[in-house]
């Protein structure tokens, strides 16, 4: 049966709890050929959320995709990013995804990371102007008929903290790594009591060089719970973040794995209690620590982007998570 279920914003929308990602439809005409059919396929299946990003290459047939549904505009959500380039203009960034997607209105308009680059891409250390603090209330008076909600993406408690310390506007969203061996149980627990609602990234593990997506899908731990459901290990993952309240936004070029994606099971409480302990009895794995092009030294310590694992608050300094 397709997922229905929706989370309320704080701006009082309902937001789709399963929804489409886009990332890797970047490439060739053939490649986003393939992408705007998934899309159309998708919001044909069921589905009413698109996630995207500037980064990512992709708006431009996402908008397509929609306008070529036959889907109602007013029935999908689209959440969309910008980079840290626009840190200092995000009106300006918003301008580039309205016309790129050319859909009348962006749903929700989120800054893809804390860290912001000056506008030749040179990284900046978390002092450094413009803040995301600065960022945020500048994004703060986009919010209209163009943008209709704002948010952020791989904030953590930390993050958040220092945010409301000047904001007038809390997040709508914060969008995440999140995964069974990054759970965030701390994280999204703290966002749920602020009414923030939590969007996933790599709920199926992701890619690059880890094998967090072969443990994910391929552990006994998950192909029992899959078989007691006849459904895959891949819905599992995504079903038992559903059940915490969690956004997922899987990715998938196969028509068949579009529609599986959406259609969740119900888990058991002892199903749900052997996932949320995974990091702690399989491993744990933060992926975006190794995001290749962004890692970096800074004061002989490994940063993202000048941001060291303090500053985003994923660890202190003996190494224990926080999120």
């Amino acid at each position: 049966m397709v997922c229905t279920t929706t989370f309320q914003l704080n701006t009082g929308h309902q937001f789709p709890a399963v929804g489409l990602g886009t990332w890797q439809g970047k490439g060739t005409i053939d490649d986003e050929n393939a992408l705007e059919s998934s899309i159309i396929h998708a919001l044909q299946s069921g589905y009413r959320l698109v996630d995207t990003a500037q980064l990512y290459g992709t708006e431009h047939v996402v908008g397509r995709a929609i306008r070529n549904s036959g889907v109602p505009r007013s029935e999908i959500t689209v959440v969309t990013k910008f980079w840290g380039h626009w840190h200092h203009d995000p009106a300006a960034a918003l301008r580039i995804s309205l016309e790129e997607l050319d859909i009348e209105y962006i749903d929700v308009f989120l800054m893809h990371w804390p860290w912001a680059t000056a506008p030749d891409r040179k990284p900046l250390r978390k002092d450094e102007s413009p803040t995301f603090k600065e960022t945020w209330t500048m994004m703060e008076s986009l919010v209209g008929d163009k943008c209709r909600a704002i948010g952020v993406s791989n904030f953590t408690q930390k993050t958040l903290d220092e945010l409301a310390e000047t904001a007038k506007v809390t997040p709508a969203i914060n969008q995440v790594e999140l995964h069974a061996l990054n759970p965030n149980h701390k994280l999204v627990e703290y966002c749920h009591e602020k009414g923030i609602v939590v969007m996933s990234w790599a709920t199926l593990g992701g890619g690059g060089d880890s094998d967090t997506k072969e443990v994910i899908l391929g552990h006994e731990l998950f192909k029992t719970i899959a078989q007691a459901h006849g459904c895959s290990t891949g819905v599992v993952s995504l079903s038992w973040a559903v059940q915490r309240g969690i956004n997922v936004i899987p990715k998938s070029g196969s028509h068949d794995r579009i529609e599986e994606n959406i259609s969740l099971v119900t888990l058991t409480d002892e199903e749900m209690d052997k996932i949320n302990n995974a990091h702690k009895t399989i491993k744990s794995y933060r992926l975006a620590k190794g995001i290749q092009g962004l890692r970096m030294k800074v004061d002989g310590k490994d940063s993202l982007q000048m941001w060291t694992w303090q500053d985003f608050g994923w660890e202190d300094e003996s190494g224990n998570w926080l999120t």
